[in-house]
């Protein structure tokens, strides 16, 4: 009942502005869908895990003025195999913490198989020259580094979750304003589920300085102030952007620094490269046991797992069809390593083949071992 309650008060407030007397644009879609099959093998690849899953996704645009535009966007996904049926209560993991109304549909659940359905966007939106505000279900993407983002504060994004291009959304109130030039400012507040204080309200100045964009922030995470800054600029001809967020001891909330440093570089020779490091004060910095208490639901308190880490990252187009990149991320006080090897080719306009490899390697009881590797091959249809 809420599901329908949300999307009917948002579409009627976008059909009640279109008596404006400008010309009505016609609806708009696009999409996609992909097929993905899943081998998960344990460190030994003695033991193998399979899963199935068929993504569709439907992106909708309604301008009914020149000011007002509406979007409505859902994921729907099949999933099915050993995948399901060996993974206690599958469902339960699949909806994003950053969204508080619920918007998602289980069609079916049976021990092997799922068909889910969540809309990820769904917004209002009213702009002019200088103010743009919009409410509803979306994407704020204080980012500006590639694989961390502590500045993220609104919808963090797991960089292990390759098949989410469009990243996951809060449900939120946004309004920008737009000064002259390059520079502009921000506030938002959302709120999110699943937490007793789940409130997320904060601002951003962004300007332009010597070839630098730059970003300062402040407002309130959850149950503590938070305080940061972001740039992205060049040293010569490599790219260099860095990202720090300071949450401020509050009552018992001790206090937390993230810091990110990225840089890149693309060579003549059609190779790009890059490399970067995140600091979590509160991160893990000695060998564990289990590995299952270092979750990976990254938030920006907690981008990464452990304290020390270092990302980085090759590419190279082989022919305009075919690309190969490989990448690493190591945690040294811990002795963590992700490999994630890819392949992707473009086998027509609107057609990819991809395949993704993630392999886990950590420390446990004094060995280095292989924990788990994931093999992923997708195929990709748009429209």
């Amino acid at each position: 009942m809420r599901l329908m309650c949300v999307i009917g008060c948002l579409l009627t407030a976008s059909f009640a502005v279109a008596q404006d007397s400008v010309r009505v644009r016609p609806l708009t879609m696009t999409g996609y869908i992909k097929d993905m099959q899943t081998l998960n093998f344990s460190g030994d690849f003695n033991d193998l895990i399979t899963g199935n899953l068929i993504h569709n996704r439907l992106n909708f645009r309604y301008q009914p003025t020149k000011k007002i535009t509406a979007g409505v966007e859902m994921r729907n996904r099949l999933f099915w195999g050993e995948e399901v049926r060996l993974v206690p209560d599958f469902s339960s993991g699949l909806p994003y913490s950053s969204e508080w109304a619920n918007l998602a549909i289980t069609w079916f659940e049976t021990e092997s198989m799922l068909l889910y359905t969540n809309i990820d966007r769904l917004w209002v939106e009213y702009a002019t020259d200088q103010w743009n505000v919009r409410a509803g279900r979306q994407r704020i993407n204080w980012g500006i580094s590639t694989t961390w983002n502590p500045n993220d504060l609104f919808n963090t994004y797991n960089f292990l979750d390759f098949d989410y291009e469009e990243r996951p959304a809060c449900d939120a109130v946004k309004a920008h304003y737009q000064f002259s030039g390059m520079s502009f400012t921000e506030f938002a507040i959302s709120r999110s589920s699943n937490m007793e204080n789940n409130i997320i309200a904060a601002g951003r100045y962004f300007f332009n300085r010597s070839n630098y964009d730059v970003q300062v922030i402040g407002g309130w995470y959850l149950d503590q102030p938070t305080v940061g800054a972001g740039w992205s600029g060049s040293i010569g001809n490599a790219g260099f952007k860095g990202e720090v967020q300071y949450f401020v001891l509050h009552h018992e909330v001790i206090d937390q620094l993230n810091i990110s440093l990225e840089a890149d570089y693309i060579f003549s020779s059609g190779w790009y490269v890059s490399g970067g490091g995140l600091y979590n004060s509160r991160g893990l910095n000695e060998p564990i046991s289990q590995w299952s208490v270092a979750s990976l639901e990254l938030s920006p308190r907690n981008p990464m797992p452990t304290q020390w880490n270092v990302i980085t990252f090759f590419s190279k187009q082989v022919t305009p069809l075919f690309t190969a990149s490989l990448g690493s991320v190591y945690a040294p006080k811990t002795n963590l390593l992700i490999l994630l090897p890819g392949l992707q080719y473009n086998v027509a306009t609107n057609l990819d083949v991809n395949l993704f490899w993630q392999s886990f390697f950590a420390e446990q009881s004094g060995v280095f071992k292989g924990l788990n590797h994931r093999v992923f091959i997708r195929f990709k249809l748009s429209f």
